[in-house]
């Protein structure tokens, strides 16, 4: 705490510039950052890449920058020393990383599916083994994990990590900030107290050398924890001595007598024999511990119909198997009842995960007071169309329209492959392309499937116009996750290949999205908070040459 307190000791993203504090190494799996997800691809082009960007803002003046961030002369560019995808397409990832692993697609590994919304968990059942060098994702991180292990060896061998841990949702860390009261111990309002006034800290001893023997086993403190979901936990035990006759147990090493995970489909197995929706046994302990907490009856009933049962994996791959209804989640399957949220609690009385167990409106939060959002509110969109706009580069006789710009979910596209697949292409146009108003059209005098330009600070696109009477004046659409890499022309305003949806974005954040520490509003990555309201910007659309280069 003293180091802290003298500043001598400082997180990483206070001085995030510090080639100390870069992220080195960045793995993608199946995943689309660079263009479906990163929110200002240029930036990321720029800053983590340091390849060809078309960021077209200037840096912050010093009356806007933040105080208690280190700000540097010139931001670094290319931060990123390797860059890792593993995938079956080509992405926009794909064409900029260093290393592409060739990844099995559903057809060729053992899998699972399943979401929160969907009474049923399938399974991937591979037809064929992966062709030529192609592995399972499985397989993949395993032989990564072998590797990594075999050098840890001399380089890292055993060390003890300090974390800082946000303050976690259902558990007594909901009363770290009595009445929403938020003191800040780097100015001297309150002392730095891990786990009240500041994240926890947490010491963790790393094995780095044995990394891969634990990847292949079921760890130790399900044993002694259990596992807890919600504030619930359950304890597995006669399941881990099932998982030890199903999948076998490891032989030597860290792992050894522990059931093995040596295969996908022994993960799959572990998965669903912990989980309250595959697992009769622990739902109807979850919901009895429930009962125990919040004083609500009745919901041991809700599992006791399935009890006995047990879905395996074996039984995926026979059919898709309908879930249980579980501790782990808010709705009733019960009865054969399809999905819907919130009716444990409505319907069985069960408090709702906020200060009061019940549905408020009104949050007595320093920064929601701050911000004047107590109550729920409306908000307007930013009007950034001070801020930029008409840049006035239409002195060469062309016509340009300030609009709101928008990049709402794809539905031209096959979800699990984007568009650029033949189906999608032939009924979409053939490339990215931006929907817009007749009325803006005719500002610029552009034509439906003519070329255009948008651009503002963040960036420039280059596609083809959808002038239609479904989209309203002064408001575009561009679709997200479609690629830069199908019938993407250079730009007349950088010369460069045009961009895709997301080099128009850029991150931001709402500071209400950070709060933690107090009932509901507990924050962690991905959990509660932030949010993508990035996706509302405002651009500049002209009419272009439609004599287009690539």
């Amino acid at each position: 705490m003293d180091e802290l307190k003298s500043g001598r000791l400082r997180f990483a993203a206070e001085d995030p510039d510090d080639p100390a504090n870069f992220p080195r190494v960045l793995t993608v799996w199946r995943a689309n950052l660079l263009g479906s997800s990163g929110k200002g691809n240029e930036y990321f082009l720029r800053h983590l890449l340091g390849t060809d960007a078309d960021v077209r803002s200037e840096e912050t003046p010093p009356r806007g920058r933040p105080r208690e961030v280190v700000w540097r002369d010139e931001a670094p560019e290319g931060k990123l020393d390797l860059l890792v995808t593993m995938d079956f397409r080509m992405t926009s990832t794909g064409l900029l990383s260093d290393v592409v692993l060739p990844a099995a697609t559903w057809y060729e590994k053992d899998d699972l599916s399943s979401t929160d919304m969907h009474p049923f968990v399938h399974a991937f059942t591979p037809a064929i083994a992966p062709p030529w060098q192609a592995r399972t994702d499985y397989d993949t991180f395993l032989t990564i994990a072998d590797r990594f292990s075999e050098l840890a060896a001399d380089h890292l061998g055993t060390r003890t990590d300090v974390l800082a841990v946000p303050l976690t949702h259902d558990t007594p860390d909901e009363l770290a900030q009595p009445g929403g009261v938020v003191r800040d111990w780097k100015t001297g309002e309150c002392e730095p107290v891990p786990g009240r006034t500041m994240p926890k800290l947490v010491a963790v001893e790393r094995d780095y050398a044995s990394t891969a023997q634990k990847m292949r086993a079921v760890g130790p403190l399900l044993d002694t924890l259990g596992t807890t979901t919600k504030g619930v936990t359950v304890h597995p035990d006669r399941e881990i001595e099932e998982l030890r006759h199903r999948c076998g147990t490891v032989r030597d090493g860290v792992g050894a007598g522990r059931p093995s995970l040596a295969t996908a489909s022994d993960m799959c197995e572990a998965i669903l024999a912990l989980s309250g929706t595959t697992n009769g046994r622990l739902a109807t302990e979850g919901f009895r511990e429930l009962e125990r907490q919040t004083g609500s009856e009745g919901l041991v009933e809700l599992a006791a119909e399935r009890e006995a049962e047990r879905i395996t994996f074996a039984d995926t791959r026979t059919q898709p198997r309908s879930v249980m209804t579980s501790y782990e989640w808010s709705g009733s399957e019960t009865g054969g009842r399809r999905y819907s949220p919130f009716v444990i609690n409505t319907e069985h009385k069960k408090p709702w995960h906020t200060l009061t167990g019940r549905q408020h409106f009104f949050v007595q939060h320093d920064w929601m007071t701050e911000l004047g959002e107590q109550l729920p509110v409306f908000r307007p969109p930013l009007n950034a169309r001070r801020a930029y706009g008409d840049e006035q580069l239409h002195e060469d006789g062309r016509a340009e329209v300030t609009v709101r710009y928008l990049t709402p979910h794809s539905k031209w596209s096959i979800h699990s492959n984007y568009q650029d697949n033949k189906y999608m292409l032939d009924l979409s146009r053939g490339g990215p392309v931006i929907w817009m108003s007749l009325e803006d059209a005719e500002k610029i005098g552009v034509k439906d499937n003519e070329w255009i330009e948008a651009y503002n600070r963040n960036g420039v696109v280059a596609c083809r116009a959808v002038v239609t009477h479904r989209m309203p004046e002064g408001t575009v659409y561009m679709y997200h996750a479609q690629d830069r890499n199908i019938n993407v022309p250079k730009t007349e305003l950088s010369g460069k290949r045009g961009g895709m949806h997301n080099s128009l974005t850029r991150l931001l954040l709402k500071p209400t999205h950070l709060a933690g520490g107090y009932a509901q509003f507990t924050y962690a990555f991905n959990y509660y908070g932030p949010t993508g309201n990035q996706r509302d910007e405002v651009t500049v659309i002209r009419r272009r040459s439609q004599r287009v280069e690539y």
